[in-house]
């Protein structure tokens, strides 16, 4: 280090008084090994859908999964089955894992009567959440048992 950096005192920042916001600010520095550090926000998304929803897009993907498992005979395809599982408990389980570390979460809106979810175009209303949140989960179990009916007529 050189003696210049030893022999000049510190810069003194003096808070500054902002306008737009009602409390003290100080500027920050690059490197400000100073300052209190600050304390860490846990996850604060929130879902916001009902428990029902959960449950019926979990539902879903196992009729979806057992259909296949009845279309092939269960040993044929049980590997790439299994393995679907899996990422399908993946899906699931992080977003339960990002609940967990999150602060608890309130009721959902559509829980009460006459409750709305906001969304990015405005207010839906309950059937209008159920209806898109939920017409791939349902489409995907169709096939499922499309595929089911199609091979116990062909073979």
């Amino acid at each position: 280090m050189s003696d210049a950096v030893l022999r000049t005192p510190a810069f003194e920042e003096k808070p500054e008084v902002r306008e737009d916001i009602s409390v003290l600010c100080v500027p920050n520095e690059a490197n400000d090994n100073e300052g209190p550090a600050r304390r860490q926000q846990p996850e604060t998304r929130m879902f916001e859908l009902p428990r029902a929803i959960w449950i019926a897009m979990v539902g879903s993907y196992a009729l979806f999964l057992a259909a296949l498992l009845g279309a092939t005979g269960g040993i044929r395809a049980a590997f790439a089955i299994v393995i679907s599982a899996v990422y399908i408990a993946m899906f699931f389980g992080i977003a339960r894992v990002m609940l967990g570390q999150a602060n608890p979460q309130p009721t959902s809106p559509l829980d009460r009567s006459g409750g709305k979810l906001q969304s990015l175009y405005g207010p839906l209303g309950r059937m209008e959440v159920y209806t898109q949140v939920l017409i791939v989960p349902f489409a995907v179990a169709a096939f499922g048992i499309a595929i089911s009916v199609i091979a116990a007529l062909v073979f």
